[in-house]
């Protein structure tokens, strides 16, 4: 009995030690539940939200794309005014190789007077074109035909267009993105030989890959081999820092998994291909296959040699470490493991393996950035684009824009600055010397070449778009067009060279004089407007009165506010040489006016065109007026202030006329042959003297910029209402030939006499 509440005492005091450690588990099973709850709610909320990460840049743009702007495509049609020279210039600068048999796209073979080509695939604004085969058969210096692979003959060919600049964006990154198709299967194969073997089996982590890269890295005592997939280099690439941390490699391997479960193999390849880092141009990171094979070789990748690809896929590893242009002995030895891997596992044959890794390690030495390439052409083409469209994010999605620029007349203006302005500076002994020059095509009014001031790669103050200078007798076309358009006006009309006086409201008094200080008497409208004698343009004036000729000047493209005083006549007028280029486009082209551009389309990524140029042209003078202004303006190179140029193409018929400002300050000369208009300034940006008329300054430069070129002649079709005409040049009246002093000249067919009298 004595035991009994003993035993009772111990009893409950079991049973509340049971009941302390009961309810601690409970609270600890809870605690663990609701956190592993927690975790697991909080881990899916952050898959979620991955996952809308993921799939949102994944699907959207998933790069901001560079603006690839592209110079005209060399096109070809029988009967073209056109050299063998001009066209391997082209095909050179396309990196086209010369060999004696064309196995493939990119090469061209040159016989006698043929010139056959593989052409490459492209894609133009009007439509893709596949590789093609043709051969140019040319007949002096023209194209007399074009023929196919079966001889059969064809109406239009042409080359692929250079790319000429990548407009880059904030994100400092340059990639050329293309389709997985794209790619050449040895190239995907060597890729995933080397990178992710596994890729088309594991889920977008392969636990095999890690296990066997800690084993190797434990084995080495360092990093030596990485797990990582494919996927999960691009989860890295894309979506996170290069930070090394455990988050970033637990983030690393949700997004990989995410990229797996949602696309589908070949579009994770497809980003990875086109997202790879492998280099450094200047300030932008060269991102993509695509564009590296164009860095390092200057060729598309379809055109890789199997060397060269494994290179590419050699420096996936470590693109600075295996820079080509920095280490080669190193690049060279993880290229010949690649290749090695590339011949055991089948994707090349021992042979080819041979070859390849006898070549050496050859890139493309590291070029000027494409934004310093031709900075006051890309110029226009930038504020033309800000133009035509406003949204930024269709401009970052990387739109293509096809332009009028031409490489051949590019860099033959650019040699004729570099060595003119010396020669002139020499010449002259006065320094500082600056330009302006720009070059159109007629046919389309598109802008061909442009140099925006001496230093070619500045790319700050444009000159030819911004810089206003006194024009000079420049102007003087404009004054006879607006006489000429009046029935009675004749190119033989007298004019008065004398003396005169004219005051203002003022009283203030102006006396034009002439450059030489000599008075004529009476002179001919034609010798007038060839030499350039300024005071029978000013009487001219006079009688048509200012607002007449500021309409024209309108008219004939000046979109600036024109001076409405006497002195307009002889040039007392500033404008851009921009303007001045629009100007002798009109008179070039006959009086039919069209709008100066330098975009020809622009497309988005995928092909669809956004905007394309489509002349309209406008005949705004008279077409009688026009032929008539244009033979003149022809004159004044056979035999005018411009005779210069008929001394270097005595074969050639060409047109212009030069101008110079007050004290010498501007040197001018506007210019045609039958394609292209060019305008060029010389002076000095503190509007200083440069002792040197148009004649002297800026005829020199033309003359150097076409000498390299193949200018044609200039071809007019007479109109129907004009008639030729031998006229007495002292008195204006149609003349029997061999009486008095009498010219050959084009007249109105309303004044047109079939038996003119001698009446001397």
């Amino acid at each position: 009995m004595a035991n009994k509440p003993v035993k009772k005492r111990t009893t409950k005091k079991a049973t509340v030690t049971l009941s302390w450690k009961q309810k601690l588990g409970s609270v600890l099973l809870s605690t663990l539940w609701k956190g592993a709850l927690a975790t697991f709610v909080a881990v899916g909320l952050y898959v979620i939200y991955l996952d809308a990460k993921v799939s949102r840049q994944f699907e959207g743009n998933k790069w901001q794309l560079p603006v690839q702007v592209y110079a005209r495509a060399m096109g070809f049609y029988p009967d073209q005014y056109l050299s063998q020279e001009e066209v391997v210039w082209e095909l050179n600068r396309l990196n086209y190789s010369q060999v004696n048999v064309i196995s493939r796209t990119g090469q061209y073979v040159k016989k006698h007077n043929t010139i056959s080509v593989f052409r490459r695939a492209f894609e133009f604004y009007d439509g893709q074109e596949a590789a093609t085969r043709f051969t140019l058969v040319f007949s002096a210096q023209r194209l007399e035909k074009i023929v196919d692979e079966q001889g059969n003959s064809l109406r239009f060919s042409r080359l692929e267009p250079v790319q000429i600049a990548r407009i880059g964006n904030e994100s400092q990154q340059d990639r050329e993105f293309l389709p997985l198709e794209k790619f050449p299967k040895i190239l995907r194969d060597t890729l995933l030989t080397v990178e992710d073997r596994n890729f088309y089996e594991h889920h977008g982590v392969s636990l095999m890959s890690i296990m066997r890269a800690l084993y190797t890295n434990i084995r080495a005592g360092r990093t030596v081999q990485g797990g990582s997939t494919l996927t999960q280099q691009l989860a890295k690439n894309f979506y996170l820092t290069r930070e090394r941390s455990i988050v970033r490699k637990i983030n690393e391997a949700f997004i990989a998994l995410i990229l797996d479960f949602r696309y589908s193999k070949d579009e994770i390849l497809e980003a990875y291909l086109n997202e790879v880092y492998l280099g450094q141009a200047h300030n932008q990171g060269v991102h993509g296959m695509g564009l590296a094979s164009e860095f390092y070789f200057a060729k598309p990748v379809d055109e890789l040699e199997f060397d060269q690809m494994a290179m590419l896929i050699a420096m996936v590893k470590g693109p600075s470490y295996y820079n080509p242009r920095r280490y080669p002995e190193r690049t060279l030895e993880r290229r010949d493991i690649v290749l090695r891997l590339m011949v055991e596992n089948g994707i090349i044959t021992t042979n080819e393996f041979r070859q390849a890794l006898a070549r050496p390690i050859k890139v493309q030495p590291l070029k000027k950035s494409f934004h310093d390439a031709y900075p006051g052409y890309l110029e226009l083409v930038r504020r033309e684009l800000d133009k035509r469209i406003a949204d930024e994010d269709i401009i970052n999605a990387g739109v293509r824009v096809f332009t009028y620029f031409e490489l051949q007349k590019q860099d033959a203006m650019e040699d004729a600055v570099l060595r003119g302005l010396e020669h002139l500076e020499k010449r002259s002994g006065v320094a500082n010397l600056e330009t302006a020059m720009v070059s159109v095509n007629l046919a389309k009014g598109g802008v061909s070449a442009l140099v925006a001031g001496r230093d070619l790669r500045f790319s700050g103050y444009n000159r030819v778009l911004d810089s206003k200078r006194t024009i000079g007798s420049l102007v003087k076309p404009a004054v006879y067009l607006t006489a000429l358009q009046d029935n009675d006006v004749h190119l033989a009309t007298p004019l008065s060279d004398s003396p005169l006086s004219i005051s203002d409201a003022k009283g203030e008094t102006w006396k034009p004089e002439n450059f030489d200080r000599q008075y004529r008497g009476e002179m001919p409208l034609y010798q007038a407007f060839a030499e350039s004698i300024n005071l029978p343009a000013v009487h001219l004036g006079l009688q048509l009165g200012v607002d007449s000729v500021a309409a024209t000047l309108t008219k004939l493209g000046i979109d600036e506010p024109i001076s409405r005083y006497p002195s307009l006549f002889l040039g007392a007028q500033a404008l851009s040489s921009f303007d001045i280029a629009q100007m002798y486009s009109t008179l070039a082209n006959d009086g039919v006016y069209k709008a100066l551009t330098s975009i020809s389309a622009i497309t988005n990524a995928t092909g669809t065109v956004l905007y394309e140029h489509q002349p309209s042209p406008e005949l705004r003078f008279d077409k009688d007026a026009a032929y008539m202004t244009k033979y003149a303006l022809k004159r004044v190179t056979k035999d005018g202030t411009a005779k210069r140029l008929n001394a270097h193409f005595p074969s050639l018929v060409l047109a212009g006329k030069t101008g110079t400002s007050n004290d010498l300050r501007d040197s001018w000369y506007a210019g045609f042959d039958h394609n292209t208009v060019t305008v060029t300034w010389v002076g000095r940006d503190d509007n200083k003297s440069t002792g040197l008329t148009g004649a002297v300054g800026a005829l020199e430069l033309y003359i150097r910029y076409l000498k390299p070129l193949n200018p044609e002649a200039i071809a007019d079709t007479r109109p129907d209402s004009i008639r030729w005409a031998f006229v007495d040049v002292d008195t204006g009246r149609q003349a029997p030939p061999g009486c008095g002093n009498v010219k050959q000249l084009p007249i109105r067919a309303e004044l047109f006499d079939p038996k003119p009298r001698c009446r001397r």
